[in-house]
């Protein structure tokens, strides 16, 4: 199979483990040949030249959304993708908020299977059929284990755990819900509980605090404990006009605690999404053997309250006991060596059965025709590889190695040949 995975990066900026982990997961874990695309550099004409058996749009693509002012643009200048030839499907997260605006690019550029962290009975009220012109539905998680972070974890030297009770969350906005606003509570309570109970603690909310890359493993390795709850949301809001209402209100009432804001803003409307995840978190927990301590939920039926984690009640009634199991190090390394052996040694979560589970979808809806390359093709596909190991190079390296070849082109009295050879480029596609 010839694949092509559509993204959305941006080299400059920082980012964290798990998106790169996700995004290269096809290279790493499938048998079948992967390109990459870029969409931040733009869209190539030599595109429409290709024949591709799966074309996989990544969530990193989807950023879009979350700029209204830009999408139009954006699309715009993606619209040569409608004309790739192969069977499209798409991976977005993210998918509480302006669904309206992701199913109108699901018809208008071909996608005909979503591969979702909705559960089943949500699929129709995200992404309808109607609007979203879907063909296949299919559950996945927002994350897997990936098989190079745990052989890397295993060569880290091992810490010394000098953190009872370790957390990073920030405060999420009102419009996703009362269940977006778990991860923020969770780190008031027990900032607020472990008075008096003599423990190491590194809890923060701080944007500045978040550890990116492998920091973060290495932060997990010296956590004894981590918190954490169900990722997701608990409010559907299809067109952005909660989230445009919330962010108004917020400017002049920034105090305003949720119940406040939602009577205000979404009355009667919380409550009518249940998007609620495993996430790539509750994972690298597992692989640095951190005991979890975890607000109950349902964790894709994976985690066990008891056998991989503490649970927490939603309505923090038993914190006090939390604490004290917390304090004990042999039933917690107990919890994290279970998590370790179920989760982790099963195998089950990997990357490789996602990707695994992404390619055989796909072949079962599509007829496989014989691998059979045009020169033309070979050299597009040439074309493609060479366009993302340029990509791989920082931006400012990128104009400078471009300025650095045009100059000595001139220097040697060579400019004419630099313009005979791009157009000797574009002939050839």
């Amino acid at each position: 199979m010839k694949i092509l995975i559509v993204y959305h990066k941006i080299y400059e900026r920082d980012i964290r483990a798990t998106i790169d982990e996700h995004l290269y997961s096809f290279r790493r874990y499938s048998i079948e040949k992967c390109y990459y695309l870029n969409a931040a550099l733009g869209i190539p004409a030599y595109l429409k030249w290709i024949k591709f058996d799966l074309i996989i749009f990544h969530y990193t693509f989807f950023a879009w959304k979350w700029f209204p002012k830009a999408k139009t643009g954006f699309l715009k200048r993606c619209e040569r993708l409608k004309e790739v030839r192969g069977y499209k499907v798409a991976i977005p997260q993210d998918e509480y908020v302006h669904s309206d605006a992701v199913c109108s690019f699901f018809r208008e550029f071909g996608i005909k299977t979503v591969f979702t962290c909705l559960p089943e009975t949500e699929w129709q009220k995200v992404y309808p059929r109607e609007k979203s012109g879907l063909e296949h539905y299919v559950t996945v998680l927002t994350g897997y284990i990936d098989e190079g972070a745990v052989a890397r974890i295993s060569k880290y030297k091992k810490e010394l755990r000098e953190i009872d009770i370790g957390y990073r969350a920030r405060k999420l906005p009102y419009w996703l819900g009362r269940h977006g606003q778990l991860k923020w509570l969770l780190a008031e309570k027990f900032s607020k509980t472990d008075r008096g109970h003599g423990l190491r603690v590194d809890i923060s909310t701080e944007p500045g605090d978040v550890f990116l890359g492998e920091d973060w493993y290495r932060f997990l390795l010296r956590c004894r404990t981590v918190l954490g709850c169900e990722g997701g949301a608990s409010l559907h809001d299809p067109d952005g006009t909660i989230w445009q209402r919330v962010e108004t209100y917020m400017e002049t009432h920034p105090s305003a605690e949720f119940d406040e804001v939602e009577q205000s803003c979404f009355p009667g409307q919380d409550g009518n999404l249940k998007l609620f995840s495993l996430s790539p978190r509750h994972f690298e927990c597992c692989i640095t053997r951190t005991c979890q301590v975890l607000v109950e939920g349902d964790y894709g039926g994976i985690l066990k309250p008891g056998v991989h984690y503490i649970d927490i009640k939603k309505d923090w009634s038993n914190l006090e006991q939390v604490m004290q199991k917390i304090k004990d190090r042999f039933y917690c390394e107990r919890l994290a060596e279970n998590a370790f052996g179920d989760i982790v040694g099963s195998g089950l979560y990997t990357y490789r059965k996602f990707v695994d589970k992404v390619i055989a979808h796909s072949q079962s809806v599509v007829n496989k025709e014989g691998e059979s390359f045009s020169r033309r093709e070979l050299i597009c596909l040439e074309l493609i590889e060479y366009r993302e190991r340029l990509a791989d190079i920082p931006l400012a390296s990128r104009h400078l190695i471009k300025s650095a070849v045009k100059y000595l082109f001139v220097l040697f009295g060579m400019d004419s040949q630099l313009e005979k050879l791009k157009t000797l480029a574009r002939e050839r596609v």
